[in-house]
């Protein structure tokens, strides 16, 4: 296997006049700096793969066309198609950039799992609207947590970075095998994983540009587009008032799944810690109302987190909240805390 080498993963299902620009971008910044580069394409279409078997064609780009499969599949496909120890996952509508030389890479210690580009979100006709450059250098993984709250600035666009690959794989392994949903909305979740996980060092050199036309836009377009969100991944559209409570519970098993790297005392503290405080910050918060079908007996449950420090209860009361959020979500939640954590509901 290549050591401390980056590579891109780009899962592609837009048709190729959506995708060019953002293939070839990756395809330029790969031959540039000797960066593998796989591209599985599920679009199902013959003009697509017969331009892009001649633009990703060499000894470190590999193009993949594939029959229609699922979101799952094609991001595996991309993702084991490489084998550097650092790996981007592109969506196929964002862009990447080369202004120079890049981090040199024998120098990343052992304990960075990320390496971040400066991501740039863009709307057109707008232009830059976010920059997010900032490390996570804290040496405690509840403080890298905080940090990455704080320099976020409400954009998660920090997941659209290097992540070394073994940690990465072992937090969307689960996610894609065993969470519940699957949800795209867990992504608050799956970045508390892996933040968790190690340092994150900046490469300002790479510009990743992300665009950001799904999710600009007023609080209503917001509203809708999570909505969407949670629709795709099975739940009602009413759920998503609850997405603090589904949040909390996600953070807690990805920061303490099995396969961190962390010492077990650190990675229950740490996971601790994300459940209380997105718990605690839900209590202040709860909806005076909701349209979900038992909003009545969720709001109940809610208040019963109001200043609630007893762990034994507040994963009563969450398992409880899911099983009213859906009908035997609680029991697919317990059965995704064994798979992850190796011990039962709410055992830490």
């Amino acid at each position: 296997m290549s050591q401390k080498r980056l590579c891109i993963g780009i899962p592609s299902n837009r048709p190729i006049a959506a995708s060019r620009a953002t293939i070839k971008s990756a395809v330029d910044f790969s031959l540039l700096h000797g960066v593998q580069l796989a591209v599985s394409d599920n679009s199902g279409s013959d003009e697509k793969k017969t331009e892009l078997s001649h633009l990703v064609a060499g000894a470190d780009t590999k193009y993949m066309p594939r029959p229609p499969c699922c979101m799952m599949e094609n991001w595996f496909e991309a993702f084991n198609a490489t084998d550097g120890d650092f790996i981007l996952m592109m969506g196929d509508d964002d862009k990447i950039v080369s202004i120079g030389s890049q981090i040199d890479m024998s120098a990343i210690e052992d304990d960075v799992v990320g390496i971040r580009p400066t991501i740039q979100a863009f709307l057109d006709p707008r232009g830059i609207t976010n920059i997010n450059f900032s490390p996570i250098q804290s040496l405690s993984a509840t403080d890298r947590i905080i940090e990455h709250l704080k320099t976020s600035n409400g954009s998660n666009t920090g997941i659209f970075s290097f992540w070394r690959r073994d940690v990465f794989k072992s937090i969307m392994e689960l996610h894609f095998h065993a969470h519940p949903t699957k949800g795209t909305y867990a992504d608050w979740a799956l970045m508390n994983g892996l933040v968790s996980s190690g340092r994150v060092v900046k490469n300002p050199m790479a510009c990743y540009f992300y665009d950001i036309k799904n999710w600009a836009g007023d609080a209503a377009f917001i509203s809708s587009q999570i909505a969407k969100a949670f629709v795709a991944s099975g739940l009602s559209a009413e759920a998503g008032v609850y997405s603090t409570v589904l949040n909390a519970i996600d953070s807690f098993i990805y920061v303490n799944r099995r396969a961190s790297p962390l010492s077990r005392e650190e990675r229950v503290s740490t996971a601790l810690f994300c459940f209380n405080f997105l718990l605690e910050n839900y209590s202040k918060k709860i909806p005076a109302q909701s349209a979900h079908e038992n909003a009545k007996e969720l709001s109940v449950l809610s208040h019963r987190l109001i200043g609630n420090k007893n762990a034994a209860s507040l994963f009563d009361i969450t398992l409880a909240m899911l099983g009213q959020i859906q009908p035997d979500l609680d029991r697919k939640y317990k059965e995704f805390f064994k798979e992850a954590t190796g011990h039962d509901w709410g055992q830490v």
